[in-house]
């Protein structure tokens, strides 16, 4: 049988799908990183002495970050799978 690598169109459909989940799971990344700082004025209130943002900050975005990590993992583990299937 031939080499999955061997065959360009399957390559070429592969990484564009990579691309996607990457430029998506990328996307939603900024979001969380940059948009809670254009909403920190709304958030008025304080926690312990310090803004709610800054709880909000510290508490979800490490969590968001890891899903992101696993997310990206479980898809590229699939799109994997489906190359090596067409292969077989």
């Amino acid at each position: 049988m031939s080499d999955p690598a061997d065959d360009p169109q399957a390559n070429d459909s592969h990484w564009r799908a990579m691309r996607r989940v990457a430029m998506g799971l990328t996307l939603v990344w900024a979001l969380l990183t940059f948009a809670p700082p254009f909403f920190a004025r709304q958030l008025a209130f304080e926690i312990a002495g310090a803004p709610a943002i800054v709880w909000i900050a510290a508490q979800f975005g490490p969590f968001a970050y890891v899903v992101l990590a696993w997310l990206y993992e479980r898809r590229a583990s699939r799109l994997e799978q489906q190359r090596g299937d067409r292969a077989g």
